[in-house]
C-alpha cells in the first residue's frame, strides 16, 4: 500500500466503513453498536444518528468514543480509532455530510438532511492503532491537533 502513514489508514477506513462498531460510554459501561462512518480524505470521520437515540444521550454525557474499522471476517487490515465526539447542529454541515453518504439515509430520515430528528457526529481522532496486516502488527497514529 503505497502513500503516507495517513492515507493508509484512510484507505483501510474508507475500505472497511461496512464493518465499523462505536462504542460509548454508560457510566462506567461501555455499549457497541454498529455504524456507517462517513471518512474523507483529510481523516474527518462523521457519523449520522439520530438526535434523539441512546449515542447521542451518552455523548451529551461523556464524549469519548472508540471506533473500530476492520476487514470481515479475518480482521486482517484494521484501524481503531480512540477520540472524541462533537455533536454538530449546523444545517450546512449537516447538508454536506448527508451529500458525502453512499448509503440512502432517505430510509432512515425521509426528511431530508433538514429533519429535526437527523444528527451528525464529528469524531475527533486523538490516537489510531491500526494495521495492514496481521504479520506487519499494529502501529500507532496521533494526528496533529
Amino acid at each position: 500500500m503505497a502513500g503516507s502513514e495517513k492515507d493508509k489508514i484512510v484507505q483501510i477506513m474508507k475500505e472497511t466503513a461496512g464493518f465499523a462498531f462505536m462504542a460509548t460510554c454508560d457510566g462506567d459501561a461501555p455499549t457497541v453498536r454498529w455504524v456507517s462512518p462517513i471518512v474523507e480524505d483529510d481523516l474527518s470521520i462523521w457519523v449520522t444518528t439520530s438526535a434523539s437515540s441512546n449515542k447521542v444521550r451518552r455523548i451529551r454525557k461523556n464524549p469519548k468514543v472508540s471506533l473500530l474499522f476492520a476487514d470481515s471476517p479475518k480482521g486482517e487490515r484494521e484501524a481503531t480509532v480512540q477520540g472524541k465526539a462533537e455533536l454538530i447542529s449546523d444545517l450546512a454541515t449537516r447538508k454536506r455530510v448527508w451529500g458525502l453518504a453512499t448509503f440512502d439515509l432517505f430510509a432512515h430520515f425521509p426528511g431530508g438532511p433538514d429533519s429535526p430528528d437527523f444528527c451528525v457526529l464529528k469524531v475527533l481522532p486523538e490516537e489510531i492503532r491500526w494495521r495492514e496486516s496481521w504479520a506487519e502488527g499494529n502501529k500507532v497514529f496521533r494526528p496533529r491537533g
